[in-house]
């Protein structure tokens, strides 16, 4: 068994290695449990006193000496049910210590900001924080939507659209060329798409009235996310301007 199992059940590294250690060893002192699982001397104290709180291991005197051995494994599956029992008690205090931090941010972001996020993960971050803003009755605008990018961030809009339409927020996109991309979106709900040919290199999303995306596709992947009043109201304008375009 590898150590990384029990880490994924809530044990930190050093635990997981020295509970395996234990288990494997039967009752051993601690000079043994450092030999055989290579742990740091400075923190086995600390980690062993965590386990024998967790109930996962026990503690005996052999000739004055501290000897420690692993409980059985079923104290494992007993550690884990109280860990989740523990967090559900936690959820409305999590919940409403997200709702405070909220209330905090959102005070503090009543003037124009610009920030630059890089990477797929910061371009989630980035459409996260942008559809946070959107209103029911608001809309989101593409301008630029093209199929032509990598494989994953296609992925990562499809599956993200569900998102917008079980929020039942309507879009409007204006795709650079015609592909099974766009086909695609022509059929899902809440969404309307036109084609515009070779309108922008990048691809400029509005969520409603407060942020504007602009997005890079090309390595290195990189999103400028705006929130100016008049900025968005700008690039509002210049979509349907386009839209009505497209629709001719």
């Amino acid at each position: 068994m590898d150590s990384k199992t029990l880490e994924n059940i809530g044990l930190t590294k050093n635990e997981s290695i020295a509970y395996l250690t234990l288990a494997k060893a039967g009752s051993i002192k601690t000079a043994e449990i450092l030999k055989r699982s290579g742990l740091n001397s400075g923190r086995i104290y600390d980690t062993l006193e965590s386990l024998k709180h967790k109930g996962l291991i026990s503690e005996s005197s052999v000739n004055g000496i501290k000897h420690f051995s692993a409980s059985p494994p079923n104290q494992l599956k007993e550690y884990y049910e109280q860990r989740l029992n523990q967090l559900k008690k936690e959820e409305p205090i999590i919940a409403e210590t997200i709702r405070q931090l909220k209330t905090i941010r959102d005070m503090t972001r009543t003037e124009s900001r610009s920030v630059v996020y890089t990477g797929l993960r910061g371009l989630q971050t980035a459409v996260d924080e942008a559809f946070e803003g959107v209103k029911k009755d608001e809309e989101i605008l593409g301008m630029g939507v093209t199929s032509l990018k990598d494989d994953s961030i296609n992925r990562f809009w499809t599956n993200w659209s569900q998102k917008r339409m079980g929020n039942k927020i309507a879009a409007k996109h204006l795709f650079s060329e015609s592909s099974d991309y766009y086909k695609k979106y022509k059929k899902m709900k809440y969404t309307e798409a036109l084609i515009l040919k070779g309108i922008t290199p990048v691809t400029v999303d509005v969520f409603g009235t407060k942020t504007v995306l602009i997005m890079n596709y090309k390595e290195p992947i990189s999103c400028i996310l705006i929130q100016d009043e008049h900025t968005v109201q700008s690039f509002r304008t210049f979509f349907y301007q386009l839209w009505s375009i497209a629709k001719k």
